[in-house]
């Protein structure tokens, strides 16, 4: 018999699972991506570099500005640019607005609903419109933040290798720092609102991040030093997924907010580090349920950082200049935190600035092992304890919790 989640609602994308039950218990698990294909890294192919990351930021509306900056980062490595301090803090600033509109979007909207027991957000907003209004706010802030680095709302086109198209005015970072502290408060209630979340889901065997807070070097785990993804990091093809399935030294991983939490608790901000140490011990069991409290924290660390950079930058005086690009053969990979988790670029250029080889893996793509775990240990414990529409419910708020962006996690697959 097959239990078949036919459409996972309240997530970007579509997806589905399907339960296999063999005498009256749960065999299998698989999770499918049932998006249509998407050429990405062979649209790369043969193109000059100064278009990449523009292409690549159709990727996803929601978070384009960590591909983008994704496909920067991979661009300038191969070519051995090094930008100065004010571009890397304007990049992080942007990364920054796109957290918090992707968790704000995640937590008040998807989220929020499975905690007062709606079946949506317009429902729940009879009864808890103030809520929902604060999280649109805190969207609404992220969003103009993103905006302002990158060019629009949607599928910017401002983050180029070597810096910017238009550099913010003193009077929009300003404004950011003012309303980042304004908007603190908000962030803090969230963290006690999702807090109240039972732990449900698998507990995370390994736990992988990028070894800066929203962009590394390198990626880090919780037993090895920094690795490239290439060394660790397996990706095969699944007969019934047109994402690809990937894994860490052969097990399932999780990346996302709940692993940036365990591995760089250090690099927090004051008051995000101090509601980590209050919800320490409940984090670090690892259930995935608790990436949606993780995500709540970092609403408030992304509000604390954006004031942080908005007043560096103010008391430097931005002086708007780009880095020359020199265009040389290289191959480098651009590792970013993007709201879901590690994001990939992986690029080689030829001697003429032309892609020559793309590869790009994103946070669904590298979390989906995890989510069918997690999917099993949900159907094996509750099939046949409760009723189906029940157990249905729960798979979906486990599949939900990683905050899924299904769409991303599309791409081409060589059989």
């Amino acid at each position: 018999m097959i239990i078949e989640l036919r459409e996972f609602t309240r997530v970007e994308g579509n997806g589905k699972a399907e339960i296999v039950v063999e005498n009256g218990e749960v065999k299998d698990v698989r999770l499918k991506i049932v998006e249509g294909p998407r050429f990405f890294e062979l649209l790369t192919l043969g193109r000059h570099y100064y278009d990449v990351p523009d292409l690549e930021a159709r990727i996803c509306a929601i978070c384009y500005l960590s591909h983008s900056v994704a496909s920067v980062l991979g661009i300038e490595k191969a070519f051995g640019v090094e930008v100065s301090e004010e571009i890397q803090l304007l990049r992080e600033l942007g990364l920054i607005g796109e957290l918090l509109e992707s968790h704000a979007l995640h937590l008040y909207l998807l989220v929020a609903p499975d905690v007062f027991g709606y079946p949506d957000a317009i429902r729940m907003a009879t009864k808890h419109g103030e809520l929902v209004k604060e999280g649109l706010a805190l969207k609404a802030f992220g969003n103009s933040i993103r905006e302002l680095i990158g060019g629009r709302e949607i599928h910017g086109i401002n983050v180029k290798p070597g810096g910017f198209g238009r550099y913010p005015t003193v009077e929009e970072l300003e404004n950011i720092e003012r309303e980042s502290g304004a908007l603190l408060r908000l962030a803090r209630r969230a963290v006690r609102l999702f807090a109240s979340l039972e732990p449900y889901g698998e507990k995370a065997g390994h736990f992988v991040a990028t070894d800066g807070y929203l962009w590394g070097d390198k990626l880090i785990s919780d037993e090895d030093g920094s690795f490239h993804y290439t060394e660790r990091i397996e990706e095969r093809s699944l007969v019934y997924s047109f994402a690809k399935q990937s894994r860490y030294k052969g097990e399932p991983f999780f990346v996302g907010a709940l692993p940036r939490l365990l591995l760089k608790a250090e690099m927090l901000t004051p008051t995000a580090k101090r509601l980590f140490e209050e919800h320490r011990e409940k984090l670090a069991t690892g259930y995935v349920s608790y990436n949606n409290l993780a995500q709540a924290i970092e609403l408030v660390y992304a509000l604390e950082r954006a004031g942080e950079i908005a007043k560096k930058l103010l008391d430097k005086g931005i002086k708007g200049e780009n880095v020359p690009v020199e265009v040389k053969e290289g191959e480098g990979i651009g590792y970013v935190e993007a709201p879901r988790g590690v994001l990939i670029h992986h690029y080689r250029i030829d001697s003429g600035g032309k892609i020559a080889y793309s590869n790009i893996i994103t946070p669904t793509a590298l979390n989906h092992a995890m989510m069918e775990a997690s999917l099993f240990k949900e159907a094996r414990k509750l099939y046949g304890e409760t009723d189906e529409t029940v157990l249905v419910q729960r798979l979906e708020e486990t599949v939900r919790a990683f905050d899924p962006c299904i769409s991303c996690s599309v791409h081409i697959v060589k059989l």
